[in-house]
């Protein structure tokens, strides 16, 4: 009998792992978590897939088991929960919640009053009398947030803040603030800035998106110290910029991957704040450790940023 032609028998495909990153994304930070992410994935067994949107079609068509997804994506939950044999890991998201296939690991940012009480400590650390000043952006929720805080932040560190040598008038109390305009012109910001410089300010917090070149170079001009994001931090900034407050997305994802393969159902996390790009000399270590310590105490909600 004549022997029968063997028939070719396709190797399946493994089950894909994407990297969802949205035109929009924030180029840098798709740069630094694309080889991460690939690395990850393929460890899983799976194939790595790199995407910019995905339909609900797709999970009909292919064996999707892990998709990590950056911001901006207005359709993530839905989504998701049209695919609840994925588990989806949304990175950088602020405005989601977990559910059951979908986890969260948050930006961070969004904690203005404990980046306003870290900065707020700091500078009555460094500063003589106290003479310090938030800058934040005009009528937000955030600049509300991060202003208490500094101000809590400040009264946490010096008490009942009697200076030695008190200016006279309501003016002079401090610590200061000043709301900008959304998109401030020049002379907006001269105006503000100048008021702050005027009333003998000496340490300035800058809140996340309210600093810019034009704000920067006027403090620096007038040897004011700065305490700002590190989003804004620049070389030419070094010699008067005390401390950045910053989140680390990139390392957290590193100590959130585990916990994420492994849970049964939706997790969150958010970053620590961070204290960077630290000049020791305007911010000692001693201090810094102090303030490092401050800060853990307030992350796990032992000292409140608010008044209340």
């Amino acid at each position: 009998m004549p022997t029968a032609t063997p028939a070719d028998t396709p190797t399946p495909l493994a089950p894909v792992g994407v990297f969802l990153t949205p035109p929009e994304s924030d180029p840098g930070l798709v740069e630094e978590l694309n080889p991460l992410v690939g690395g990850y994935i393929r460890a899983e067994g799976l194939r790595f897939q790199v995407l910019e949107t995905m339909a609900p079609g797709d999970f009909l068509t292919d064996d999707f088991r892990l998709v990590i997804v950056l911001p901006p994506y207005p359709d993530l939950e839905t989504l998701a929960q049209g695919a609840p044999d994925t588990k989806f890991l949304a990175v950088g998201f602020n405005d989601l919640d977990p559910f059951d296939n979908l986890s969260v690991l948050r930006f961070g940012g969004g904690d203005f009053g404990v980046q306003g009480f870290a900065a707020g400590y700091i500078a009555a650390m460094i500063t003589t009398d106290w003479r310090v000043a938030v800058l934040s952006v005009q009528e937000s929720d955030d600049a509300l947030a991060a202003r208490e805080g500094f101000r809590v932040g400040v009264k946490y560190f010096c008490g009942l803040c009697n200076p030695k040598y008190a200016p006279t008038g309501i003016h002079y109390m401090y610590p200061k603030y000043i709301d900008l305009p959304v998109d401030p012109s020049d002379l907006e910001i001269e105006a503000n800035v100048n008021l702050l410089i005027d009333r003998a300010v000496n340490t300035f917090y800058i809140v996340p998106g309210a600093g810019n070149q034009k704000i920067y170079q006027m403090l620096i001009n007038n040897n004011k110290l700065i305490i700002g994001p590190g989003s804004d931090f620049s070389e030419e900034y070094q010699d008067n910029w005390v401390a950045s407050l910053e989140y680390d997305l990139v390392a957290a994802f590193e100590d959130f991957w585990p916990a994420f393969l492994a849970a049964d159902t939706g997790i969150e996390q958010t970053p620590p704040l961070l204290i960077t790009d630290i000049n020791s000399e305007l911010l000692s270590l001693g201090k810094l450790k102090l303030a490092e310590g401050i800060l853990e105490e307030v992350i796990n909600g032992y000292i409140k940023t608010t008044f209340e």
